[in-house]
């Protein structure tokens, strides 16, 4: 029996993303297995390798999961190994020229480079040189935004693919607008004033999602429009600081830290407004979810952002660093409903393109067509 490898840095990440491709594989008639920290049972996964993946590159336990996934994959000897996130990609690729690669089939999947335009030299050269000595066993880099896939073709080995693909998919059942009625009901269930105006970042609390750039905005929104009210859904290591600066700033009553919400699809429903401050994106799903629900986004002009937004014609961008920017586009939805229902409606028409029955048709044809040596 074929055997394919799923490893990606969370077990979270593979529940949310992958659970359909692991079924695809079963389908097809392969054993399935994924590699992820942690003992969570995966559904769809024959077996379940638990490797020490941590978050910092020069951690101990990266190279123990390194020497794990060497033992893992020469005991195995897969057909296919597919590697997601940036971390856990170059952790179990190392894994991969430990073993010996032999005729493994080895595809990975670019959720955002680390490194990008305009980052700094330093994290450019410690995030791309990982990537380019990893090349020479990498058959498909899968990519899901324009910066990206052309800095990924220098990043391949020589006479592999890069493949553009609209993400992962986003199911468009579970995303989807909300009638006033509706709306109401989980305002009510929620204690959110009816008369709110409310604004949803969905987002770890981390450098990268750059939240401290949104509160300080929203101190400037706040003072003309008090109605406002932003909820911030997630968890991570800078929360306590965000929270912090939250009650600095006066806006403890403007904000609602609401921890990680698995079901998303609800609190779309009581909101106006999508907002993303962060610096660094691949294929944003938030950004995607709120747009499937019809939600006008407003969000930092940046990869991944600019994949997804036409500034005016499906959401508006406000350029990076720019509190006062992005404050002035918040007033400019609160000011202007008709605009902004306009621009949600099309970008619902526009995330349509990144749904999960086209996501999921390019990324399997991709896997399949590196499979077969085509």
């Amino acid at each position: 029996m074929p055997k394919v490898l799923i490893c990606a840095s969370t077990s979270t990440h593979i529940k949310n993303f992958h659970l359909p491709y692991l079924e695809f594989f079963k389908k097809q008639g392969f054993e399935t297995h994924v590699a992820v920290p942690g003992n969570a049972a995966i559904e769809h996964a024959d077996i379940v390798h638990s490797i020490p993946v941590t978050k910092s590159f020069l951690s101990v336990n990266n190279i123990k999961a390194a020497l794990m996934l060497q033992n893992i994959i020469r005991a195995n000897r897969y057909e296919l190994i597919l590697t997601h996130t940036a971390l856990a990609g170059a952790v179990c690729r190392l894994g991969v020229v430990l073993a010996g690669k032999g005729r493994t089939r080895v595809i990975h999947t670019v959720h955002g480079y680390l490194f990008y335009r305009g980052c700094g030299l330093l994290k450019k050269l410690s995030c791309y040189i990982p990537e380019y000595m990893l090349r020479g066993v990498t058959d498909c880099l899968i990519t899901m935004n324009e910066e990206d896939t052309e800095t990924a073709r220098r990043l391949v080995r020589k006479g592999g693919s890069v493949i553009k693909v609209a993400g992962m998919g986003v199911d468009p059942e579970r995303f989807k607008p909300a009638g006033e009625a509706e709306s109401r009901s989980w305002r009510k269930r929620l204690s959110i004033p009816e008369m709110a105006f409310v604004l949803v970042y969905a987002a770890e609390f981390s450098k990268r999602k750059n939240h401290i750039e949104l509160i300080r905005a929203l101190k400037a929104v706040v003072s003309e429009h008090p109605e406002v009210l932003l909820l911030l859904c997630g968890s991570g290591a800078l929360q306590d600081y965000i929270e912090a600066e939250a009650e600095r700033l006066g806006l403890t009553e403007n904000i609602r830290f609401l921890g990680w919400q698995d079901h998303m699809e609800d609190i779309y429903k009581v909101c106006d407004l999508a907002v993303s401050s962060s610096i660094s994106e691949g294929m944003p799903f938030n950004i995607i979810e709120a747009q499937l629900c019809a939600l006008p986004v407003v969000a930092s002009k940046i990869r991944g952002h600019t994949d997804l937004i036409e500034h005016g014609v499906n959401g508006r961008l406000y350029p990076p660093g720019n509190p006062e920017g992005l404050a002035r586009m918040i007033m400019d939805a609160i000011i202007s409903p008709d605009k902004s229902k306009a621009l949600g409606q099309s970008a619902r028409k526009s995330a349509m393109n990144y749904t999960l029955p086209i996501a999921f048709e390019e990324n399997t044809r991709a896997y399949m067509s590196v499979l077969n040596g085509r």
